[in-house]
């Protein structure tokens, strides 16, 4: 009785299997931009956003750490024009939509192969696949999410009845695989290896000699080999902890159960090429592009990135899947194996679920951090120096005179206003007073023998702690009560401020303005001396500095 119930329940998917896979579809879709809300621009992608806006074409060509970026790079100027810097989940939504696609294509490759129930399974792998998070959730990916969906396309068209436009199509696909990014080399070594091994079909090769003669003229202009003597020593060990990671990634772990799977998966894989039945074609493609994937990546990378780093894993894990479907060609696959592996994967998934929704938490946290951080360089433009970096660890490529200039030419800035950074976590506020504090803090200055400029009404301070104040003319004065030094704290007039300090120790001054905490100024209010703080006019008047100062003389505060 319950071999018929799973009978029957494998049968109704069997028959729905088009909307079971738009479920999927639809699921992964709206979880993906649900983890992704927030985010913004992240690391190399400011490159795009500061360098690669202006004059001409010749910025299709550059390569962006070693890898081919025209259709990418492209893709971005379009958006630029069409949606600006403020609206960065459009960018986002081309990686999920690419995303989505590849998970189709996987579909429909597998449904061709075995039955129908277990390729939804395979596409639910990479639909879910979490440990890829960065290829998921940063848009700076799409041209690895390009090159992967054009290489599956590719395959999918190779298998369909040869025709010019079909033969075109495929070679268009592969261009844009290898247009995209450097993943585009393992792909068209594997439809070159597939194309190779149908003797029938060798004259088709030109689908690959295309776009593979393309990417050699671009490389011979403009790449850039990171291929080192130290990458290929460590090479070989790195290459199978990729593998390792590729195959930890789709049960939603790491390294730490993807190597016994892969000592695992590399026995089966043995034992099913030592059988009598032949090798097909697609499985000696699949196996190449795999065996390039993971020796190019190594030997550029190793040295530079841990291999279970999740931009990693995409395509390995694509590929992986696809094998293992070329493996199971012909298996006889029961309704109650469907049904164990649909648990296994349904825990694959939610396991994935959680490393999506890790990666998403620091990828959150950093665009907030980011974004207050150019918003108060914005703020205080009138005073940054061309060359200074709001952020060189999560923004190295922003310079304030290319990221200023941008903005005004694109005609909208990614950038927090001055009230989205004070609703901005605790940290995102503090790194934009780091800005300020460099651009624009003020700094005390002697009065000197300058004329005292006109009083405004005495200041009202805001806190004060072991002192008693009093008015003195139009100002207020401050007197230590005993016990440690006085602190207090109030909002600087826009004005600014004269400080006298009557007595025999200097002031320690302090400053916030978005943030929660004070940071203190290198400067001092000397000894017996009356000094102005003078406060710097920006584009957020509304959002006084607050200040803090701390002495055990008596002091007098003025509001100029």
């Amino acid at each position: 009785m319950e071999d018929l119930r799973l009978q029957r329940a494998v049968g109704a998917v069997e028959r729905h299997s088009v909307w079971a896979l738009s479920a999927l579809l639809a699921l992964s879709g709206a979880l993906l931009m649900y983890m992704g809300r927030g985010l913004s621009f992240y690391y190399d992608e400011w490159e795009w956003v500061v360098n690669d806006y202006y004059g001409g074409t010749h910025w299709l060509l550059v390569a962006h750490v070693g890898n081919i970026s025209v259709f990418p790079a492209a893709l971005y100027r379009l958006l630029f024009h069409l949606v600006g810097l403020d609206h960065y989940a459009v960018f986002r939504l081309d990686v999920t939509v690419l995303h989505l696609i590849g998970g189709a294509l996987v579909y429909v490759l597998a449904a061709r192969r075995i039955p129908r129930v277990p390729a939804l399974l395979a596409a639910a792998l990479i639909l879910f696949l979490g440990a890829a998070w960065e290829d998921l959730l940063w848009a700076f990916q799409v041209g690895y999410l390009l090159s992967v969906a054009g290489g599956l396309a590719t395959w999918a068209l190779l298998e369909r009845r040869r025709g010019r436009f079909n033969d075109l199509a495929a070679m268009l696909c592969l261009l844009v695989a290898a247009g995209s990014s450097s993943l585009g080399i393992p792909v068209m070594a594997g439809v070159a290896v597939e194309l190779a091994r149908r003797r029938p079909q060798r004259r088709r090769l030109w689908i690959v000699a295309i776009p593979a003669a393309l990417y050699v003229l671009w490389y011979e202009t403009n790449g850039a080999s990171q291929v080192t003597a130290e990458g290929l020593i460590h090479a070989p060990g790195y290459a199978a902890e990729l593998a390792a990671a590729a195959l930890g990634g789709l049960v939603g772990h790491g390294l730490d159960w993807g190597q016994p799977l892969a000592v695992a998966g590399l026995l089966i894989l043995l034992y099913c090429l030592a059988r009598p039945a032949p090798i097909s074609a697609r499985l000696s493609g699949l196996l190449t592009a795999a065996a390039v994937l993971w020796a190019i990546t190594a030997a550029a990378r190793s040295t530079i990135s841990p291999p279970e780093s999740s931009r990693y894993i995409y395509l390995g894990a694509v590929l992986i899947v696809l094998i293992g479907v070329e493996l199971l060609r012909g298996v006889t696959i029961t309704p109650r194996m469907s049904a164990l592996a649909t648990v296994v994967v349904g825990f694959c998934a939610l396991t994935g679920v959680t490393l999506l929704h890790s990666g998403a938490i620091g990828l959150r946290t950093t665009s907030r951090t980011v974004t207050a951080e150019i918003g108060a360089l914005e703020i205080a433009a009138a005073y940054a120096p061309g060359a200074y970096q709001p952020d060189p660890v999560h923004a190295p490529p922003v310079f304030a005179g290319p990221y200023l200039r941008a903005v005004r030419s694109i005609g909208s800035s990614p950038a927090d206003t001055p009230a989205e950074i004070l609703a901005s976590e605790p940290s995102a506020r503090a790194a934009a007073d780091g800005v300020l504090l460099a651009l624009e803090a003020p700094r005390p200055r002697p009065l000197g023998t300058t004329p005292l400029p006109a009083l405004a009404p005495a200041p009202a301070l805001a806190s004060l702690g072991h002192a008693a104040q009093s008015p003195h003319a139009e100002c207020v004065r401050l007197t230590q009560l005993p016990g440690p030094p006085m602190t207090a704290t109030l909002a600087l007039p826009a004005a600014g401020l004269l400080i006298r300090d009557e007595g025999p120790a200097p002031t320690a001054l302090a400053l916030k303005r978005f943030g929660e905490g004070f940071t203190a100024l290198p400067a001092s209010v000397a000894a017996h001396s009356a000094e102005v703080l003078a406060v710097p006019a920006d584009h957020a008047a509304h959002v006084p500095w607050q200040l803090q100062l701390a002495s055990s003389s008596p002091l007098s505060l003025c509001s100029l």
